[in-house]
């Protein structure tokens, strides 16, 4: 017993020993994707400093001990950890991690390797934004990328967004991104057809979107040369795949209802207030005398009781005004192909209503596009892209005419007593009744009911490119493409609404047509050189034309409101037409080196030329360079266990900005002069031969870092991006017969940082069943100042109060006098001079009483996405915030009159006003006309101008996918349903209805809000 023991103590002994002697493990790494070497994958000892890489072949070769673990790590796929267990040889497959760092992105022209990117990208999958109930991506996109900051321009479905890369770079010229789609410049001139808010964008099925590239700093963007000063977003579309046909099929279908309804007061509130006003005004003046004079004024009998007065009904205006809708989307995609021959098709329909009466939207696109492989050099690709669709305004929105005639601005305004409809269901207040009481004394929902305003637009847009193989690694890719798009605008003002009452009715007619025509080619080089050299070079030449023409007509005098032509008017009132234009050229070049995947270079140039530009500047040069070490390739970082992705970038460049009139450099006439009833000609603008583009002038340091298994990624930048030679109107002489004269004379500044991370908090997935939960947080901060102006100024004279451009402040900031609230002992409105004493007037000089206060530009932005998955059910919440934005809140301005004129009042204004000597409070005693004795109006200084930072909750999203195995069963690919929240809840100290908005014109008078929308989607891939 004792020797059998002694002998199998001696065996594991042996055994053991055998077991920790080194030992040469070797194997192949492959892809699991295709089966393919994967070349510089780490393998490590896990525990030890040992460790090597695969080489040419995915071939590797490390000593270790039997019982060893081996990590098995590389940029792009999945590490994995093998235990060893006494073997000798190892092979392995990773799987591939599309969430990694090293997959290709769209560069300009091109696609480079994130792992080798050096210059400020930011990136977006079509996957994130297809189920959004938005008619165009560029909502979509709002929160999702550091850097990009996008505001909703009103809640008009289809409606126009502002979109700003990296700030302001400019006082006069357009702030918008250059949007390329699958190569084609995009025009983004939404033409003066467009009575609703428009947007050129909307033919862009977001379902077809593979993914957004935005190009932020010079470096990147330098290759668009005299168009990419503030930025350029490029779109890529769905391609068809070789292989069995599949189809996909997305749907979803919801309601659409307002977010917010504001407190007003009923009735018997708002006489009360209006009597306080009357009284304030004039002291002497009996109660009883104050009521009659009241109910006369808004139509009542003077010699209502107490009782009959507190009997009036209330109208809930708004209630009527702003309603629920529907919201659907449907959407259709086939693709597949042989090895010669590839095909993506879709179609998608969408229809939406806004969450005001009769603004709605509907449209539809086809798709199409066909790869073929004509000989084993040659490809042809052919894409189209065509869409129609049809958008209902209201009367008083974005270019469609005064905001009195809005539901959205009048219906809290109007006062609550008077009826929406008489006893027999027509409408009440008519103008052939004399209209309602009030200041607003038409029927705003007979205005909306009753009158039409729509957009229709029909678009194409279509290329061909050919890609030719020269050799290994050299390729010639020419193409042509054209971006047409016709805008039919028509506005019919019913001959029985206030407007065109008097004329018997209006018709205007407007038609515009965008034609935009681009052609360039390009040569492609790649070269590997001995293994650790790699060389990516492109040249290539570029034309573009872009035309826009537009015919206008209005008449009067409708004989019935069914004849809603302008043919049947009787006084034809104009006729307008006008053409512009304008061309570019350019040539452009970059190449990009990288050694060992280590140290990177880029360089990036393109001589550019414009017509925008004066005769002696037509032609520029924009350069731009960037460099990048990746430390996590160095062999002190490169077998860490903790570090997967340590990247230092840097980069420098000049980009133009050529967002200015086809023809501000010319010296122009105009017709329309009558000269002794002879019809002539006059000039009407100086030339400036010398005349170029705004240069911006950027500067950028960033770090890429991936952690613990890139369970934890992203990046922080800094910038510096400088606008010189912005073009402002410089005053001239008189006795040069003009008034002012364009020149590049300004400069401004952008300072910012961005920082972006994504995380992996918990990740317990086996087969997509388990809990995993990820986050992913992006924050921008940015500090914008004015620098110069022209000859010794340090303040654009001319500005409006909100438009302030004065050296060393942001541009567009807020001019005026600092409101310092209610005397508490008289209840009048005070402010501040420039000195900290109190004043009651604002008259006199300006610059002794204000000073800046704000600005509209905001400071911070950003966006944060939770997501969690738990056996095919996933949650998503996502929210957007935005700080340090000030804007004017003209609605809510009116609002506040609290009695003054004949408006409705806001119930916070009315329960907090100064009534009592002594009272402590920032609202004024009520008073008719609203301006005290030597006193300002109570709207005046920075009352009204409200911080309109948000934090909203942009979209919660919950959803099922169905498992692979039972789908199997049924044939089916993919399934999942999903329910999904779109502006569910907002934080805001905002007291109108949104404070996302951007001004058109009059403000947020007559913007429609965002809406709150549910939807319930489903997905199937087959």
């Amino acid at each position: 017993m004792r020797k059998n023991l002694l002998s199998l103590l001696f065996a594991v002994f042996i055994g053991l020993q055998a077991f920790a002697q080194d030992k040469t493990v070797s194997g192949k790494v492959t892809s699991s994707d295709d089966g393919t070497p994967l070349p510089g994958v780490s393998v490590s000892v896990k525990g030890t400093s040992r460790g090597t890489t695969t080489d040419a072949s995915g071939v590797y070769k490390i000593t270790v001990s039997g019982n060893s673990t081996l990590i098995f790590s590389f940029i792009g796929f999945t590490s994995q950890q093998v235990p060893v267990n006494n073997r000798t040889i190892i092979d392995l497959q990773l799987a591939s991690d599309a969430q990694e760092l090293s997959e290709a992105v769209v560069v300009g022209y091109g696609t480079q390797s994130r792992r080798t990117l050096t210059g400020s990208q930011a990136s977006v999958k079509g996957s994130e934004i297809a189920t959004m109930p938005t008619n165009t991506f560029d909502k979509a996109l709002q929160g999702r990328a550091a850097g990009v900051q996008v505001l909703g321009a009103n809640g008009t479905p289809g409606g126009a967004a502002q979109v700003r890369v990296r700030g302001v770079g400019t006082i006069k010229g357009g702030t918008d991104p250059l949007y390329v789609v699958d190569g084609v410049q995009i025009n983004s001139n939404s033409g003066s057809a467009a009575f609703t808010s428009s947007n050129p964008l909307n033919y862009l099925n977001p379902n077809d979107i593979e993914s957004i590239e935005v190009l932020k700093d010079a470096a990147s963007a330098a290759i668009y040369g005299a168009a990419a000063a503030n930025g350029v977003v490029l779109i890529t579309t769905k391609k068809g795949k070789s292989g069995a046909t599949k189809i996909s099929f997305d749907a979803f279908s919801g309601i659409v209802e307002p977010t917010k309804y504001l407190d007003v007061l009923n009735t018997q509130e708002f006489i009360a207030v209006r009597n306080e006003a009357l009284i304030n005004q004039s002291p002497t003046t009996e109660p009883a005398a104050a009521m009659r004079t009241t109910l006369g004024a808004i139509r009542l009998d003077p010699a209502l009781t107490a009782d009959q007065i507190a009997a009036l009904p209330t109208y809930d205006w708004q209630r009527e005004s702003y309603v629920s809708g529907k919201t659907s989307n449907y959407s259709i995609s086939l693709n597949g192909g042989s090895d010669k021959s590839t095909f993506y098709l879709s179609g998608s329909y969408n229809s939406s209503d806004a969450n005001v009466r009769n603004v709605d939207y509907k449209g539809g696109n086809i798709n199409a596009k066909i790869s073929n492989k004509v000989t084993s050099r040659l490809t042809v690709d052919n894409s189209i892209n065509l869409s129609s669709f049809i958008q209902r305004g209201q009367f008083g929105g974005p270019a469609g005419g005064s905001f009195l005639g809005s539901p959205t601005f009048s219906a809290p305004l109007i006062l609550p007593h008077n009826p929406i409809y008489k006893d027999d269901g027509t409408y009440y207040g008519t103008p052939a009744d004399g209209g309602i009481a009030g200041v607003l004394n038409q029927n705003v929902l007979m205005v909306s009911d009753l009158n039409k305003i729509e957009s229709r637009v029909n678009q194409a847009i279509a290329s061909t490119v050919l890609t030719y193989k020269i050799m290994k690694g050299l390729s010639f890719r020419p193409s042509a493409s054209v971006d047409y798009r016709f805008i039919k605008g028509f506005n019919f003002q019913d001959p029985r609404t206030a407007d065109a009452f008097n004329v018997r009715g209006r018709i205007q007619n407007q038609n515009t047509e965008n034609i935009n025509f681009i052609l360039n080619a390009v040569v492609n080089y790649d070269k590997q050189i001995s293994s650790v050299h790699n060389i990516s070079a492109l040249a290539g030449a570029e034309y573009r034309r872009d035309q826009s023409e537009n015919v206008q007509q209005s008449a009067e005098g409708i004989p019935t409101p069914q004849f809603t032509v302008a043919g049947a008017a009787a006084n034809p009132i104009t006729t307008f037409a006008s053409w512009t234009a304008f061309k570019k050229a350019g040539v452009f070049g970059r190449v990009s080196y990288d050694y060992a995947g280590k140290y990177l270079l880029g360089l990036t140039a393109r001589y550019d030329g414009s017509s925008r530009f004066g005769a002696n500047n037509l032609w520029g040069f924009f350069p731009g360079i960037s460099a990048g070490w990746d430390l996590s390739q160095e062999a002190f970082l490169k077998n860490n266990a903790y570090v997967n992705q340590l990247k230092l970038r840097a980069s420098y460049g000049s980009l133009g900005a050529d967002q200015i009139g086809n023809f501000d450099s010319r010296g122009l006439y105009g017709g329309g002069f009558n000269y002794g009833g002879v019809s002539g000609i006059a000039p009407t603008q100086l030339a400036n031969p010398n005349l170029r583009w705004e240069q911006n002038v950027t500067t950028n340091f960033a770090l890429d870092y991936g952690l613990f298994n890139n369970r934890v990624q992203g990046s922080v930048e800094y910038f510096i991006r400088t606008s010189k030679d912005l073009i402002l109107d410089r005053p001239v002489t008189w006795l040069s017969g003009y008034s002012t004269i364009s020149e590049n004379v300004g400069e401004l500044q952008n300072k910012g940082l961005e920082f972006d991370i994504r995380t992996v908090n918990v990740d317990k997935s086996a087969n997509n069943r388990g809990f995993k939960w990820t986050t992913s947080f992006n924050f921008t901060q940015i500090d914008n100042k004015v620098t110069k102006l022209y000859d010794t100024l340090t303040t654009l004279p001319g500005r409006a109060v909100d438009g302030w451009i004065k050296i060393g402040y942001p541009v567009n900031s807020i001019y005026t006098a600092e409101y310092a609230g209610v005397n508490p002992a008289t209840g009048r409105a005070m402010w501040y001079d420039n000195n900290g004493n109190i004043i009651y007037r604002l008259a006199g000089n300006p610059d002794s009483y204000s000073k800046i206060i704000g600005s509209q530009i905001p400071r911070y932005y950003g966006g944060l996405t939770n997501t969690f998955s738990y056996k095919g059910f996933d949650l998503e919440v996502f929210l957007n915030y935005e700080f340090g934005r000030t804007v004017f809140n003209n609605q809510s301005a009116f609002m506040a009159e609290n009695g003054g004129r004949l408006f409705n009042t806001l119930r916070s204004i009315y329960e907090n006003r100064w009534t009592t000597p002594g009272q402590i409070t920032t609202v004024p005693r009520p008073f008719n006309g609203n301006a005290e004795v030597l006193g300002s109006g109570i709207t005046a200084g920075s009352r009204f101008y409200e911080d309109a930072s948000f934090i909203r909750v942009k979209t919660l999203t919950f959803g099922y996918n169905f498992s692979r195995e039972l789908l199997k069963k049924v044939k089916i690919d993919r399934a999942r349903l999903y329910v999904q929240g779109y502006n569910l809840y907002t934080w805001s100290k905002w007291t109108g209805f949104d404070s996302e908005f951007v001004n058109l014109g009059s403000g947020n008078n007559g913007t429609i809000p965002q809406p709150r929308t549910l939807t319930f989607g489903l997905q199937l891939g087959l």
